[in-house]
């Protein structure tokens, strides 16, 4: 297991649901060329979850991304929160379990084009 993290699934311990966990919250960086210079945009914080060995109850968790569940990951003294959905569950070629866990959008609040009746209206 890994030296002081705590995992907490919808109000539940799954610490000792797998020998290792894995995080982080990565930021896509976009890059825009304006013809004179080149310019960097960092994007909003994801986060993503890998659960090492992990038991059955943690594999039962990774459904296709359909379920959103709330993640707390608790690191010295610091703890992050997320909607995540566990999207699958694999076995690598050496023979380790994985389950993979990622921040869950949301979908109605996600931005999509509009056509211009939909403009009008708004």
């Amino acid at each position: 297991m890994s030296d002081g993290i705590r995992l907490t699934i919808d109000g539940e311990d799954y610490t000792a649901e797998c020998e290792e966990i894995r995080f982080g919250t990565p930021r896509v960086m976009y890059e825009e060329d304006d013809g004179a210079s080149r310019k960097l945009f960092v994007g909003p914080a994801g986060f993503h979850l890998t659960l090492i060995n992990p038991t059955a109850r943690a594999r039962a968790l990774a459904d296709g991304r359909y379920a959103t569940r709330t993640v707390t990951i608790t690191c010295q003294g610091q703890q992050i929160t997320h909607p995540t959905r566990f999207l699958k569950d694999w076995t690598t070629t050496d023979g380790t379990r994985k389950v993979f866990g990622a921040l869950a959008w949301d979908h109605s609040r996600d931005a999509r084009w509009a056509d211009e009746p939909q403009l009008a209206q708004a």
